[in-house]
């Protein structure tokens, strides 16, 4: 038997599907990486640079939420049916029509944020994660681990994307990515390790509707068993830093929080708890953010 809906309405409905917390937590994520490095919410009383930032991030993940609900209706149906809205509640030529509006309303901001900082950036990561976004609900999911490198490496943009206005362009690609990896290469790397841990943990949970879907994910493909060794040696690196990062930091309440939430994951893995796994996952990237506030604000380092 189908389950309900969770609405009837159209609009709650295309409200739902674009993830509103989801695009609230990627916007405090750039103001806090901004705040982390600037000391400010506003640098240089600038609020039109700080609004270029963060909105075309959060427009095209919008348009990115709602493309992957278009192309995922058979697999919603049996993972996750009350949820399932696109086709039912939602128009799909409404959903469609919105994914395309949003992109391209990110993509402008992105464009006029590249003008206003003279810097090309900003638009090239944001027109890449725009066609990432689409050909991954079209095409890469159902690939082994490609789809999740994919959505890993897209949420992990948010970090140039954050730091575009830093970026000397005048010097070579090279020597640019070179110091950006000096400086944010933990960071970007950590974020990576920890979405890409949670999309392995998601692929484990949807096995039931990704098959019925024709989709080969690394469980599907492998077994759930190697997906947890995989997870497991990803999180053992999560837990090392957790380790590295209390040794050299002289706080104690957020650290803690971080290392607790790491050690949490660790043992809903050892249970192997998928939904529990993506949801600490989840909450991780959270508490790293707040150590990215509180490095700047309370000096953590």
């Amino acid at each position: 038997m189908v389950k309900d809906p969770v609405t009837s309405s159209p609009f709650y409905a295309w409200f739902r599907v674009i993830r509103p917390l989801n695009l609230i937590i990627i916007a405090i994520a750039i103001v806090v990486l901004r705040y982390s490095y600037h000391g400010a919410f506003i640098n240089g009383g600038d609020w039109l640079l700080e609004c270029l930032i963060t909105l075309p991030l959060v427009f095209i993940a919008a348009g990115g939420n709602i493309i992957n609900d278009y192309f995922d209706i058979k697999e919603d149906r049996i993972n996750k049916p009350e949820r399932a809205l696109v086709g039912r509640v939602l128009k799909r030529r409404i959903a469609l029509v919105s994914h395309w509006t949003l992109t391209a309303v990110g993509i402008v901001l992105a464009a006029s944020l590249t003008w206003k900082i003279g810097n090309y950036i900003p638009l090239v990561i944001a027109i890449a994660i725009s066609f990432v976004l689409f050909f991954y609900s079209t095409k890469l999911k159902g690939r082994v681990l490609i789809g999740n490198f994919a959505v890993a490496a897209s949420i992990s943009s948010v970090i140039p994307f954050s730091y575009a206005d830093e970026i000397d362009t005048s010097m070579t690609t090279l020597m640019n990515l070179s110091m950006f990896i000096w400086e944010f290469g933990a960071l970007l790397g950590l974020t990576f390790i920890i979405v890409f841990a949670r999309e392995l943990a998601k692929d484990i949970e949807d096995i039931d509707g990704d098959k019925k879907a024709g989709h080969l994910t690394f469980p599907i493909a492998y077994s759930p068993q190697a997906s947890w060794r995989l997870i497991t040696a990803l999180v053992a690196i999560l837990i090392f830093s957790a380790g590295w990062i209390n040794i050299n930091s002289g706080l104690d309440v957020t650290i803690g929080l971080f290392t607790g939430v790491t050690l949490s994951i660790a043992y809903f893995t050892w249970k192997k708890k998928p939904t529990q796994v993506s949801a600490w996952l989840k909450l991780l990237l959270a508490a790293g953010l707040l150590l990215c506030y509180v490095t700047n604000s309370g000096g953590l380092i």
